[in-house]
């Protein structure tokens, strides 16, 4: 039902997205919060922000308002800010954050909001603070109440509407793709769900779904980035792994603007030597893991990136240092 109309279809594709989600917070619905879209149509700067949450929408509005002169928290149930990421270059974004002067509260969500005055008043982690705006960045809620799913029997959960390696859902002829479907949220999946998804509504339905290799990055300065396998992923697969790292202050590059804070980090498999995952905290990470995934797909390994040439002076160059440092020392 579209406004007076009835449509049908022999092929549906749904795509209707997904929302800032509200979290059951006692007093929010007193808080006129902010999201990152209505952030951006404020017209004054705050002069202090919680933002509840620490994914990239949280972590990258933080830094920008940080930055613009706004006093930040940033509050996070979990233990370690940019949850999906290698945590050791999580802990390498955090410092470079709190070195800017924003704070970050883990282990900890918001007990109760109040109004205070013209402000807001936040209780968290057994301590009151009390802020000029509330950003929400704890998640997203796919957008699925008035299509009445469940009238016609298409499965979904929380995360959104289930659906296999084709983008197909639970009934036949219908297809979903984007922040709608249950799946990885970011902008390159979403054109990619829908590319996979009309390949089985009008082609030969021989393409598959797959986020083995999915380069994925925040746009913070430094930027967090990374590709394939964190470390604790590969152990919790029963891998053999090791590590290598490079500190982003040595790299030359980094020295030209005083860069204190980065890192490069490779896993790789102890006896193949095949690469498993790469994690860069740097500016340029995204171009760097972004170039790095058509390699890990084809098996690159850490001497191949010890070995290949590359560009001085350049970020990617922390690379090769990192790499380097797996290469069997020659006697001489």
């Amino acid at each position: 039902q579209v406004g007076d109309r009835r449509l049908a279809a022999e092929k549906i594709l749904i795509a209707t997205g997904g929302r800032t989600a509200v979290p059951p917070i006692p007093g929010i619905e007193s808080v006129a919060w902010i999201d990152h879209v209505s952030a951006l149509e404020l017209e004054e700067v705050p002069e202090s922000l919680l933002l509840v949450g620490a994914g990239p929408v949280g972590l990258e509005f933080a830094q920008i308002f940080s930055r613009f002169g706004s006093r930040v928290t940033i509050v996070n149930h979990g233990s370690q800010i940019a949850a999906r990421a290698d945590a050791e270059a999580a802990g390498e974004l955090q410092a470079a954050l709190e070195d800017e002067g924003i704070e970050v509260v883990l282990n900890a969500g918001v007990d109760s909001f109040s109004r205070n005055g013209q402000g807001v008043d936040a209780t968290l982690g057994g301590r009151t603070i009390n802020v000029s705006h509330v950003l929400l960045a704890s998640g997203r809620t796919p957008n699925v109440e008035e299509l009445a799913l469940d009238r016609i029997g298409v499965e979904l959960t929380r995360a959104g509407i289930i659906v296999d390696d084709r983008q197909r859902t639970s009934v036949e002829g219908i297809w979903a793709a984007g922040d709608v479907a249950a799946g990885p949220m970011f902008t390159p999946t979403a054109q990619y769900q829908a590319r996979v998804a009309v390949g089985d509504m009008f082609g030969d339905g021989s393409r598959r779904a797959d986020y083995s290799v999915l380069p994925t990055a925040i746009f913070t300065d430094p930027e967090l980035a990374g590709v394939g396998l964190t470390e604790s992923e590969a152990a919790e697969q029963g891998l053999e792994v090791e590590v290598v790292k490079h500190p982003l202050p040595a790299v030359t590059r980094a020295q030209y603007t005083g860069t204190k804070r980065g890192l490069f980090k490779i896993v790789f498999d102890r006896a193949s030597r095949r690469v498993l995952g790469v994690h860069v905290v740097s500016r340029g990470g995204s171009d760097i893991v972004g170039g790095l995934a058509v390699a890990l797909k084809l098996g690159v390994t850490v001497d191949d990136l010890a070995l290949i040439h590359h560009v001085y002076p350049s970020y990617s160059e922390g690379l090769k240092a990192a790499a380097e440092k797996a290469l069997v020392p020659v006697r001489v």
